[in-house]
């Protein structure tokens, strides 16, 4: 969804710091808004608008990146959007994947 500037308080990157809470003592800084506009933040984007040489956002789009956010967290079924850590290989798996490169470097001549 756009940014529509007729219905919605549209911003600065600065104000929208200013906004936000602090989390740890800190607002994000402006530098970190813009990445979340241009990069994103695990797959979802901020939307911005330029407005001459300047970047803003609305408080909207705001709302709607950080609730898109807290989406991609939630539980889907019985799987969770955070993967658990992968469990460790065991030793006797990892000796024989290094004997299997060996040989291939030895027929290679390396």
């Amino acid at each position: 969804m756009a940014i529509d500037i007729e219905k919605e308080t549209v911003v600065s990157l600065t104000e929208a710091t200013k906004i936000l809470p602090k989390v740890n003592g800190k607002r994000p800084s402006i530098s970190t808004m813009w990445r979340w506009c241009r990069k994103g933040l695990r797959g979802v984007h901020l939307e911005y608008i330029r407005v001459g040489r300047n970047i803003a956002t609305s408080r909207e789009a705001m709302n709607r990146f950080f609730t898109a956010l807290a989406a991609a967290d939630e539980p889907v079924g019985d799987e969770r959007a955070v993967n658990p850590s992968p469990k460790p290989t065991p030793p006797s798996h990892r000796r024989a994947s290094l004997e299997a490169a060996d040989k291939v470097l030895e027929r290679a001549g390396i």
